[in-house]
Formats: C-alpha cells, sequence, structure tokens
C-alpha cells in the first residue's frame, strides 16, 4: 500500500541542461508491504524531454529512492 503525502515539481534552469526541457520532481510519502511496518520515503526523479520533429519522449536521467528510517 502506497500513500503519497508530497508532490513538488520545478523546471531545470536551461543553463544546467542545455537545448533539453528538463524537471525535478520530489515525491515523499509511506509505504506497507504486507506484514510489515509503514515505512517513509523519498523519491526525486529527473525527466528530460527528447524531442524529435513527430514527438516528445519524456526520459528519467536520474532517479534516487530513499527509505527513511527516524531515530525514535
Amino acid at each position: 500500500e502506497f500513500q503519497i503525502n508530497v508532490v513538488d515539481c520545478q523546471p531545470v534552469h536551461e543553463e544546467a541542461t542545455p537545448s533539453q526541457t528538463t524537471v525535478l520532481l520530489m515525491i515523499c510519502g509511506s509505504v506497507k508491504f504486507e506484514g510489515n511496518k509503514q515505512w517513509d520515503f523519498n523519491q526525486n526523479f529527473i525527466l528530460t524531454a527528447q524531442a524529435s520533429p513527430t514527438n516528445t519522449v519524456w526520459m528519467i536521467a536520474s532517479d534516487c529512492f530513499r527509505f527513511q528510517d527516524w531515530v525514535s
């Protein structure tokens, strides 16, 4: 069972990725696998647009997933 709590998205400045439309996505939430405790997580994606004359395809340039194990 997944629960998404926060989604944030922003463009990456073109100086960092010349001639490519790029977007940074940050997701926070929780996941619970059957019979186990709930885990909080963060996931960050960098998506880049690969444009051709007929269409645009979005590709994952980077993907970082982390479980958050908070200290009690």
